[in-house]
């Protein structure tokens, strides 16, 4: 048996087969191989999905698909910072006009959502001076409420913590537009711009956005002497003063505006209510109103005593006391 073996082994051929095949080269595979195991980078999925968006020759049941594709994909910061090197700004801004109402809302959907607590993408977009485009959007009377509504999302990611973005808005004449939406005949539209209203009258959070550095907290905004690029209180309440915003508010609720397509509710909205009450209250901690405006406060008390609506205005006692001492001032 052992003589066998030896025999078996001089006469094999060992140069028949390698032990070892050659190894193939990664550029020789099909690129289609390589995507369905890994998947396509975002870059490219984006790239396809804007192609389908903008190409008007494409149903628009799929171009909106496309673009809520496109929606969730910059919900990640760092493919929505992408956008400016991708050259994706424009092309996204474009559809805003689209008669389309789906296509504008969706549009608009992506802009608010790549700007939301992301600097980073809220300088870039601003390098595109979009204001006059999304206000167009809110105003327009071809809008429906899901597209007004958007307009408002895209307006408060590019205000809230950002200096810039409200200075830029002054200059497009965005205020007297915000003006307008606190009696839109949809509801929700009102109370995203009371909403937003309130959060531009806060002064300087600690922290900045998650995509900012970091930096020192300035002093409350009463007493604020330099600002910060975070700080929007000051230019907030100056605007709402100059361009009679906090009397609208305080009027939407002494003297209310029915809302619905027919105008057939004209009832009180606690949630808005809420949300007018918090912006006055937040408004009156960053400067003194006029008299014609603590007047107006007062009226607005005695409207929440008398009718028990008060009680559902959520203030705490410190909030109650703010408005009595500055209704008592007048």
């Amino acid at each position: 048996m052992n003589s066998l073996l030896q025999w078996a082994i001089a006469n094999s051929d060992t140069s028949a087969a390698p032990s070892n095949p050659p190894d193939r080269k990664i550029s020789d595979l099909d690129p289609a191989i390589i995507d369905h195991i890994l998947g396509k980078p975002d870059a490219v999925r984006m790239k396809e999905a804007l192609d389908i968006a903008i190409d008007e020759s494409q149903p628009e049941s799929t171009r909106v698909a496309a673009l809520d594709d496109f929606e969730m994909l910059i919900e990640s910061l760092d493919n929505a910072n992408d956008m400016e090197a991708l050259k994706m700004w424009q092309p996204i801004l474009s559809l805003v006009p689209s008669p389309s109402n789906a296509i504008r809302m969706n549009a608009l959907w992506i802009l608010g959502t790549a700007v939301q607590n992301n600097t980073k993408s809220q300088l870039a977009l601003l390098e595109y001076e979009p204001f006059h485009t999304v206000l167009h959007a809110l105003t327009d009377k071809k809008s429906d409420s899901p597209t007004r509504s958007k307009a408002i999302y895209v307006i408060s990611g590019l205000l809230k913590h950002n200096r810039l973005g409200v200075q830029r808005f002054e200059s497009a004449d965005g205020w007297d537009s915000l003006k307008t939406a606190l009696g839109d005949s949809d509801i929700s539209v009102r109370r995203k711009t009371a909403f937003l209203l309130s959060s531009l009258l806060l002064a300087d959070a600690a922290d900045p956005p998650a995509s900012s550095p970091s930096s020192t907290p300035s002093a409350p905004s009463t007493a604020v002497t330099v600002s910060s690029p975070f700080q929007t209180s000051d230019l907030a309440f100056r605007a709402m003063t100059s361009h009679r915003l906090v009397d609208a508010l305080l009027s939407s609720i002494i003297s209310p505006v029915p809302f619905g397509p027919d105008a057939e509710h004209d009832g009180p909205d606690v949630d808005y209510e809420e949300k007018v009450l918090r912006a006055i209250v937040n408004y009156v901690n960053v400067g003194t109103p006029a008299k014609e405006v603590k007047d107006d406060i007062n009226k607005l008390l005695e409207i929440g005593w008398e009718t028990k609506r008060g009680d559902s205005w959520n203030l705490d006692q410190e909030d109650w006391q703010v408005l009595k001492n500055t209704a008592a001032s007048s």
